[in-house]
């Protein structure tokens, strides 16, 4: 909107001036078409910045864990291995499901990512077995984006 007055007032402008010179008609005439053809350049430049914007908002939300994936994730988590969610809280098991979706999105090997799960599960000297991690692999890759 504020490109289109800038536009229209840059023309009336043009016109005005045109009217008060000797310049002819064919010159007022170009010079408001190169305002016009400025203004519509600068609008279709203002609208693939804001589509760029836009598209990047849209995939930056595709990237983000659902809530209620990550709170079922939590919850099931705490409900399959109560030894390894005893006295924490919500946001460190979300860090072995945040982790895990990051290590699936780059492509690692899925025995790369276990392993990795197997470090963040553990706690107070209690770790999941290989067969839990994958377990834990598999719960977390299904609630990924």
């Amino acid at each position: 909107m504020k490109i289109a007055a800038a536009v229209m007032a840059a023309a009336i402008v043009v016109l005005g001036l045109s009217a008060c010179s000797t310049e002819s008609k064919d010159d007022a005439q170009n010079q408001v078409n190169n305002a016009l053809t400025s203004g519509q350049q600068a609008l279709e430049s203002a609208k693939g910045s804001a589509g760029s914007a836009l598209e990047s908002a849209k995939q930056s939300a595709g990237t983000a864990i659902d809530q209620g994936k990550s709170a079922l994730f939590v919850a099931t988590f705490r409900g399959a291995y109560a030894p390894l969610a005893a006295d924490r809280d919500d946001a460190d098991i979300e860090k072995i499901l945040t982790t895990t979706c990051t290590e699936v999105a780059k492509g690692t090997d899925k025995e790369a990512v276990e392993k990795e799960i197997i470090t963040l599960a553990e706690n107070n000297g209690t770790a999941p077995t290989q067969e839990q991690a994958g377990h834990i692999y598999e719960l977390a890759k299904a609630a990924c984006p």
